[in-house]
């Protein structure tokens, strides 16, 4: 009896040390989407507008982009036709910095970075900027020229009306004024074969050449050549 009562008693401690599992309640789908459609929708429905608005001002602006002239409201709306007069995307624009708007004329206009849209033009406002290190051509992709970019950088080169620092594919990355574009025979054609003929020595060879013509090769530092750099050792981890 008492062995009875031993594994009675055993038996219950086992049980009371079990896990407690909670029973999954399953929600009512009608509750669920009372709650969805709450307090929470009229936040998303002016997200879903601004984001409409906003695709709307990017589009207009890409049509005045490529039209390079101001462009009047029904010229817009035939292009964007969701575009509407007053409406939030108006307001956007008339404050937006890439736009100009005429409140005279009620025409819009994109405002690039610069505002160049000839060669001759491009030619002034290099003349103009001696002193500035020259244009990065890359950002004439803001400006009229963008479309006709790499021909009119090619006939300006061509022409010898611009000098140009260019990249390893010969592609102008920085233009400059060329100040004496018709002067390319002030160069004595002697000096320009002995020119030609000159080598750079070998590296190795490069030092002793300069000694030679009294020239002092770049000194390094007192103590950078004697630095080694130490390795500090690794602390050994501890086993656990």
């Amino acid at each position: 009896m008492s062995d009875l009562l031993a594994q009675g008693k055993h038996l219950k401690q086992q049980i009371a040390a079990q896990p407690i599992v909670r029973q999954r309640r399953i929600l009512d789908p009608s509750a669920t989407s009372s709650r969805r459609t709450g307090a929470s929708s009229p936040d998303a429905a002016k997200i879903h507008q601004d984001a409409a608005t906003m695709t709307r001002v990017y589009e207009v602006i890409e049509f005045l982009k490529k039209s390079q002239r101001p462009c009047t409201m029904d010229e817009i709306r035939m292009h964007i036709h969701d575009f509407q007069v007053e409406g939030p995307e108006f307001q956007q624009l008339t404050n937006n910095a890439k736009v100009i708007y005429n409140s005279k004329t009620h025409t819009f206009a994109y405002k690039p970075e610069f505002d160049i849209q000839t060669s001759a033009e491009l030619l002034e406002y290099l003349r103009q900027m001696p002193d500035q290190g020259g244009l990065e051509v890359k950002k004439l992709n803001d400006s009229y020229l963008a479309d006709k970019l790499t021909k009119v950088v090619s006939e300006l080169r061509e022409s010898k009306q611009v000098l140009a620092i260019t990249d390893k594919d010969n592609r102008a990355r920085y233009l400059f004024y060329n100040n004496w574009p018709n002067e390319d025979n002030a160069i004595d054609q002697e000096m320009k074969t002995s020119w030609m003929r000159m080598q750079v020595p070998d590296e190795n060879e490069l030092a002793e050449e300069m000694k030679r013509a009294g020239l002092k090769p770049t000194q390094i530092e007192k103590g950078e050549e004697d630095k080694v750099e130490v390795k500090k050792p690794k602390r050994a981890q501890r086993k656990t």
